[in-house]
């Protein structure tokens, strides 16, 4: 059974890992596509590391309500809440449309920065898997 460091524990390697990953993109989409290309990469890698963030601060937020009302037979979720996880996608658009309208960052170069993530969760799965951590084997 994994306990709460273990899981802060992957969500800092996961957070690490993202970082590289975005640094990675940069790096290329500036060796072969110029600046701007490594800037819209760099903005698209800090947009997806701040929803990452936000995501997983949320989800931690509701876990926690939903074991504080684990015995409630009516369950309420506040407002601000919903008004967090909306606030999330719209500050999201907002920033894409910043790089891509007014900014004029390519926008390929922005998508891969912005998914970024999920090579992050490939490091963390070979990660887990080299160290043993994977879950198929516990008893």
């Amino acid at each position: 059974m994994e306990t709460e460091s273990d899981y802060a524990a992957i969500e800092r390697r996961l957070e690490y890992f993202l970082l590289g990953a975005g640094a990675a993109m940069t790096a290329g989409a500036g060796i072969g596509w110029g600046w701007r290309a490594a800037v819209g990469a760099a903005a698209g890698t800090a947009v997806g590391w701040l929803n990452f963030r936000w995501l997983r601060t949320g989800a931690a937020a509701l876990i926690r309500l939903g074991q504080a009302q684990a015995t409630a037979e009516q369950v309420h979720v506040p407002r601000t809440v919903h008004a967090k996880f909306f606030g999330r996608i719209v500050l999201l658009l907002l920033a894409a449309y910043a790089m891509l309208v007014w900014l004029h960052l390519p926008g390929i170069a922005v998508l891969c920065g912005l998914v970024a993530v999920v090579p992050a969760i490939l490091l963390e799965l070979g990660y887990e898997v080299m160290h043993g951590l994977h879950r198929w084997n516990v008893q």
